[in-house]
């Protein structure tokens, strides 16, 4: 079961570490050591309730996750999850930078209906917040789309991932790194689909 840790002493989070697994990139044992530090600091001049704490304790969240400590990131963005939605309301920018670090995690753990449903409301924030031509918006759209396909909605994933390209093309340009990565993925698509001579066209357009 995946319970939220404690913030009453982030050195717990530390004793809940758990062994880096194959495949994932270990981050140095003195980063996430300062970053405790920091999170210390912060909730001991800040609050628990304090953006900035929430801040530091979403990457602690991320450098367990690279460290292969998914418990630990998952209950860490839980609990900073819980505190932004209380004190500041679910539409908060950081709230929703954590909602999708989440959301990254569930659709690399192979939880993609609940990945599908955290990218959703992800996307929605950010339109709501920005519009939908924003660049986090459509980064959202290109997310939402990779977790559609994977669950076998392809036609959806398709015209979501065909709207975010078009998009970041006509508001972004074309050498923007987020129009770039939209298009990469289209062209993968195509690929995958047996579309070759459109992948190609996806490259060079």
């Amino acid at each position: 079961e995946l319970g939220i840790l404690e913030l009453r002493s982030s050195r717990q989070a530390l004793d809940r570490a758990m062994p880096p697994r194959s495949g994932h990139r270990v981050r140095e044992s003195g980063e996430t050591q300062e970053l405790l530090k920091r999170l210390d600091s912060c909730t001991g001049l800040l609050g628990p309730h304090h953006p900035q704490t929430l801040a530091v304790m979403s990457e602690l969240a991320i450098a367990f996750w690279f460290a292969g400590n998914i418990d630990g990131a998952i209950g860490l963005l839980d609990q900073a999850l819980d505190q932004l939605t209380s004190s500041f309301g679910p539409e908060h920018a950081l709230r929703v930078d954590v909602l999708s670090t989440l959301g990254a995690i569930m659709l690399e753990q192979r939880h993609l209906e609940q990945a599908g449903m955290i990218h959703r409301e992800v996307l929605e924030c950010r339109i709501r917040h920005a519009g939908a031509n924003h660049p986090n918006s459509l980064a959202a759209k290109g997310d939402l789309a990779a977790v559609l396909f994977e669950l076998g909605r392809d036609e959806e994933a398709v015209s979501l991932e065909r709207e975010a390209s078009e998009s970041a093309r006509t508001h972004l340009g074309k050498t923007h790194s987020i129009t770039c990565v939209l298009a990469w993925n289209r062209a993968i698509g195509y690929e995958r689909r047996g579309d070759p001579d459109s992948r190609s066209e996806e490259h060079t357009s």
